[in-house]
């Protein structure tokens, strides 16, 4: 897996971007060629891109609208790098680039009195900004490719994430809890789930729903189980007693023991940390 962060490299600072002689024809953000004298420019430019392509991760995701928004998020206040387009690529498989940003950078010169412009696209996968080669993560070239800024090139707001967040609401383990305690010997999981779904404190955040609750009975015995393998709530009743469990977070993920009821309900030796 690749390193979740990138600090920025030190490079030279902006106002000591001077031209030297060497003509480079590259293309400007009018879309049309251009003979630049500024290759430090394009560089600096280019790093200022490929260093906010690298910061962009808080947690695996296979969509380029994630990272439309968290790099809007960390380009708000910059005069420097613009989030001017992004693309997502139908078909991606799993672990391949998915999508790409296109940004734009602003950089001052010492051998013009305007300010040197230009637009790089960076790939993004599962781990983060994508290059050919694990390697290359540190060569802005391989993060950043040169691309020709559109006519109408302008920072653009980032797509709307209505996705629901899912939750475990505040006040739920102690309800869970005075429901186990008080349950009958004959109740059913359909009865512990219809309690807790009736009498659950409602989500009072930004697009937070309740996960579900899930109850089983066996033998007597009652385990719940309400969230994932970031957020999750075990709770069990062995003869008579309640337990809310902590249960190793390796543990719950799929294809683990997972966060079920099932779960709550397995020997506390199988629970234990598995080293």
């Amino acid at each position: 897996m690749r390193p979740p962060l990138w600090s920025a490299r030190q490079r030279l600072p902006l106002a000591t971007a001077v031209g030297i002689s060497t003509v480079l024809v590259l293309t400007a953000c009018s879309g049309s060629p251009l003979s630049v004298a500024d290759p430090i420019a394009h560089a600096t430019a280019r790093g200022e891109v490929a260093d906010t392509s690298r910061s962009l991760y808080r947690v695996a995701t296979d969509t380029i609208d994630d990272y439309a928004r968290w790099a809007d998020a960390d380009t708000q206040t910059s005069n420097v790098v613009e989030l001017i387009g992004f693309e997502a690529y139908p078909g991606a498989v799993h672990g391949e680039p998915f999508g790409a940003l296109t940004f734009r950078a602003t950089v001052p010169t010492i051998s013009s009195a305007d300010p040197y412009v230009a637009c790089f696209e960076s790939q993004f996968d599962y781990w983060g900004v994508a290059t050919e080669q694990f390697n290359d993560w540190d060569n802005d070239r391989a993060v950043a490719y040169d691309v020709s800024c559109p006519p109408d090139a302008a920072r653009i707001a980032p797509p709307i994430d209505d996705r629901p967040v899912y939750v475990v609401p505040d006040g739920t383990e102690d309800l869970v809890l005075e429901i186990l305690t008080n349950a009958p010997a004959a109740a059913s999981a359909d009865d512990i789930v219809g309690q807790v779904t009736e009498r659950m404190p409602q989500p009072t955040g930004d697009r937070e729903v309740p996960f579900e609750p899930r109850a089983m009975v066996s033998d007597g015995d009652i385990g719940f189980a309400m969230g994932d393998a970031d957020d999750c709530l075990l709770v069990a009743r062995r003869d008579g007693g309640v337990q809310v469990l902590s249960v190793p977070r390796i543990l719950l993920q799929p294809g683990e023991l997972g966060c079920s009821p099932d779960t709550a309900l397995r020997p506390m030796e199988q629970l234990r940390p598995p080293h």
